[in-house]
C-alpha cells in the first residue's frame, strides 16, 4: 500500500510541478492542478474500495498521512480559487475583508481542535485507533456532509481533523502572502507591487535595521528576516543576505549611516526651501 501510494503521490507531485512553472495566469495554474489531484485522488478511491489493509496499522496509516495529503489540496485549490475571484474585484477593501474572514475561521479551528492539533504535532499514537480506523467511526463525531457522500464507509473520526489541519496550515501562510502584498491579481495576471527600489540595496537594509532597533514594527516583536522579507514584496527587491550587507555597513570607515543621514539633510533641505517661498 505504501509503494502504490509513493508512485501516485510522484506522478501527482510531477504533474502538478509542471503546470506551476508554466506560464499561466494564477487562477488557471490552481484550476489545472485541481483536475490533477482529482483525477488521482478518484484513483486513489478506486484502490481504497478493493484493497484489504495487511493490518490496522497499515490502515491508521493510510487514513491519518496518506489520504489526507492529497484531499486537503484539493480542498486547497478550491479555497484559492474563492480568494483569487475575490482579489479579482477592483475594491481592494472587498477583497481584504474576504482574506481575514478566512483567517477567521482558521484561528477558530485551531483554537477549537487544540488538543487534536497538539497530539499531531507531538506526532502521539495513542489515541490513533479510535482516531483512524473505520470500525471506530463515531456519527456524532463526524461533519455530516461526510455522511452523504458516496464513500461514507471510508469515514473515521480523525481523518477529515488531518485534512482540515493539512488544509488551513497552507492556507495560512499563502492569505498570510496576499496581505503582506507578496501578489496582486489584476487582469487575471499576477503581478506584484507597483513600487521598485531604486537605490543601492545597502541604504535599504540602513532602513531596516533603524526601524527594527527603534521597534517602531509590531512593538518592536518583528525580526530582522521578517522585516526584509516584507520590504523585499513592497519594493520589488532581493536583497540577500542582510546580516552580510549589515556588517559591510558597520565597517564603513567615514559614517555608517551614509543613506539615513542623507534622508535627514534632504528632509530638512527641502522644509527650508519650502520655509523661505514667500
Amino acid at each position: 500500500m505504501e509503494q502504490y501510494f509513493k508512485i501516485l503521490k510522484d506522478r501527482l507531485d510531477k504533474k502538478t510541478e509542471k503546470v506551476s512553472k508554466s506560464n499561466l495566469s494564477e487562477f488557471e495554474k490552481n484550476e489545472q492542478c485541481k483536475m490533477i489531484l482529482l483525477e488521482h485522488y478518484r484513483e486513489l478511491q478506486s484502490f481504497e474500495e478493493t484493497y484489504r489493509f495487511k493490518n490496522e496499522q497499515e490502515e491508521i496509516r493510510y487514513f491519518k498521512h496518506f489520504k489526507p495529503q492529497i484531499l486537503s489540496e484539493i480542498l486547497y485549490c478550491n479555497k484559492v480559487r474563492k480568494i483569487i475571484h475575490f482579489s479579482q474585484i477592483q475594491c481592494l477593501e472587498i477583497s481584504e475583508k474576504h482574506l481575514n474572514y478566512e483567517l477567521k475561521k482558521i484561528t477558530d479551528f485551531y483554537e477549537s481542535h487544540i488538543d487534536f492539533i497538539s497530539y499531531m504535532n507531538s506526532e502521539q499514537i495513542f489515541s490513533d485507533e479510535a482516531l483512524f480506523l473505520r470500525k471506530n467511526a463515531n456519527v456524532s463525531a463526524v461533519p455530516s456532509y461526510l455522511l452523504l457522500r458516496e464513500d461514507a464507509n471510508q469515514i473515521t473520526n480523525g481523518g477529515h481533523l488531518v485534512v482540515k489541519l493539512l488544509l488551513n496550515t497552507k492556507l495560512y501562510k499563502f492569505i498570510q502572502n496576499k496581505l503582506n502584498g507578496q501578489s496582486v491579481s489584476k487582469n487575471g495576471k499576477t503581478i506584484k507591487s507597483d513600487f521598485l527600489w531604486t537605490a543601492p540595496k545597502s541604504a535599504l537594509i540602513e532602513v531596516i535595521y533603524a526601524l527594527h532597533y527603534k521597534g517602531v514594527i509590531n512593538n518592536g516583536s518583528a525580526e530582522i528576516k521578517q522585516l526584509v522579507h516584507g520590504f523585499e514584496l513592497f519594493f520589488n527587491v532581493e536583497l540577500g543576505d542582510p546580516y552580510r550587507h549589515f556588517t559591510n555597513i558597520k565597517q564603513r570607515k567615514k559614517t555608517t549611516t551614509t543613506f539615513l543621514e542623507s534622508l535627514q539633510n534632504s528632509l530638512i533641505q527641502h522644509m527650508n526651501e519650502q520655509d523661505s517661498i514667500p
